[in-house]
């Protein structure tokens, strides 16, 4: 029961973050505006993709640290939960700046393409809008050290790291390609980020507060 818990903590986090308002996610918004819906899922794939790469690299780092240098996966652990808490605060604040300024202004208006793109061309956008984005990695590794250790198995930081890439891909793919969950959505989207400011600072927290 308690891993199922800490699981669903893990999938609130990611969910939050893989529709909250960033490079992966205005890509995502501009393909499902501007091209059909096939397009958008290709894209959807696509950065599910390079999440997959970043997970990939940030659980083997963390498997060595956990192996060969605990002290230094402890201090990357208590560093990814300050970070948590700091872009969690960043969030919301930039979320009340915008209700100020210009609520409209959070999602740029994207015209309609002229000329569709091949699936392929679709997909290697995707990938490479994650893939070359360093804060992912960051991201990751702050997210992913609140919930392994020294006793977590291979097989449960696998299922962590394939929740994550299915989160962004359902994610991306589900909310932003149906135009009805669509418009719905990016009504509140300034609630969406202010729900993933606060689950990161919830988790950071929560790490200070536990041993």
């Amino acid at each position: 029961m308690q891993f199922f818990l800490q699981w669903l903590l893990m999938a609130s986090v990611q969910a939050a973050a893989a529709i909250s308002p960033g490079p992966a996610f205005v890509v995502a918004v501009r393909s499902a505006m501007a091209y059909e819906r096939r397009t958008g899922i290709f894209t959807a794939f696509g950065l599910g993709l390079g999440v997959a790469v970043h997970v990939l690299v940030v659980l083997c780092g963390l498997a060595v640290l956990l192996q060969h240098y605990t002290f230094v996966f402890d201090v990357i652990r208590y560093a990814g939960a300050a970070y948590l808490i700091y872009i969690g605060g960043k969030a919301i604040l930039l979320t009340k700046r915008r209700d100020k300024a210009a609520p409209g202004d959070a999602i740029p208006d994207v015209p309609q393409a002229r000329e569709m793109i091949s699936g392929r061309k679709a997909l290697s956008v995707g990938f490479f809008t994650n893939l070359l984005n360093p804060k992912a990695v960051v991201f990751f590794t702050a997210v992913f050290t609140q919930f392994i250790g020294p006793g977590t198995p291979v097989s449960v930081m696998m299922l962590y790291g394939l929740t994550s890439v299915v989160i962004e891909i359902a994610g991306v793919a589900v909310v932003l390609t149906d135009r009805r969950i669509k418009e719905r959505f990016l009504g509140i989207v300034h609630w969406v980020e202010r729900t993933c400011g606060g689950l990161m600072i919830g988790l950071g927290v929560k790490l200070a507060f536990s041993r």
